[in-house]
């Protein structure tokens, strides 16, 4: 059973690689994020094979008896079939929204059924995804403080060239032009990081079924930075803002974001989760 266990909890972990490649290219169209999210779906699709297999081994039987079962095979069913939209057709964003549904089902399957002891278990999974979310949140929050500190700079610099203030200080400074991109490239990084986190926590409440959870302060303060940079990838896309709008923009996620951090002290998220 611990190879079973080690395969569930590599599948779960590279399909929500998966999604974050998916979320970056839908997001800001990326050839290379595309594929290497493809690249992810194929091995989870396999990795849910070797599953199947494994229990077909260990237990002389084709495991599609149970409601875990037929939920399982279902999955990998719909991996399969985004995986092959990925390969033939330009979908992304229909094998995004697949993704969002297999993966999902993976970890509400792992709670809410199980083929061995359910407690442990249940326990296991819990623990798997408590990983996840707090690594992919904390690797949000770095990519998205790059992003503010890069979104200072733009503005210190667009206020030193607007009064027509150059010195060696200056000098030594990215331009404009780098400093917009780099902050981009964060605010990119981040906000996908953040939106497969925010899914994991979403999916833990809805496990154990406890929605007064979606209406915790860190709840809200983090679908509103998340709203936030939506808009920016909004306004980013449409061309019509300047870069001294766009800067703005990244700052007050990050701001949304900090409130997002400092509102553990009052939320109930992290004490139910015995964080």
């Amino acid at each position: 059973m611990l190879l079973l266990a080690s395969l569930i909890e590599l599948m779960i972990y590279i399909y929500a690689l998966s999604l974050l490649f998916y979320f970056s290219d839908c997001v800001s169209r990326s050839v290379r994020s595309r594929r290497i999210g493809t690249g992810l779906l194929g091995v989870t699709g396999l990795l849910q094979f070797s599953v199947i297999v494994v229990r077909i081994v260990l237990e002389n039987r084709v495991p599609m008896f149970s409601i875990y079962d037929f939920l399982f095979l279902f999955i990998f069913v719909l991996t399969t079939a985004g995986f092959a939209l990925a390969l033939t057709q330009k979908a992304e964003f229909v094998v995004l929204l697949l993704g969002i549904v297999g993966f999902t089902a993976s970890v509400l399957n792992e709670f809410w059924f199980s083929v061995g002891e359910h407690a442990e278990h249940i326990g296991y999974t819990q623990q798997l995804l408590l990983i996840l979310h707090v690594a992919l949140a904390n690797l949000s929050l770095v990519a998205l403080t790059i992003a503010a500190v890069f979104g200072i700079l733009y503005l210190f610099l667009y206020a030193m060239l607007k009064k027509k203030k150059w010195n060696d200080t200056i000098r030594r400074l990215p331009s404009l032009e780098q400093t917009e991109r780099w902050a981009h490239l964060a605010v990119l990084t981040g906000t996908p990081l953040l939106i497969v986190s925010l899914l994991v926590a979403f999916i833990m409440i809805v496990a154990q079924k406890r929605w007064e959870m979606l209406f915790d302060i860190k709840g809200i303060t983090t679908f509103a930075a998340l709203a936030v940079y939506g808009l920016y990838f909004v306004l980013k896309r449409t061309r019509k803002y300047s870069g001294f709008s766009i800067a703005k923009w990244t700052l007050v996620g990050y701001a949304l974001v900090i409130v997002n951090l400092l509102s553990n002290a009052f939320s109930e998220y992290h004490k139910w989760n015995g964080g």
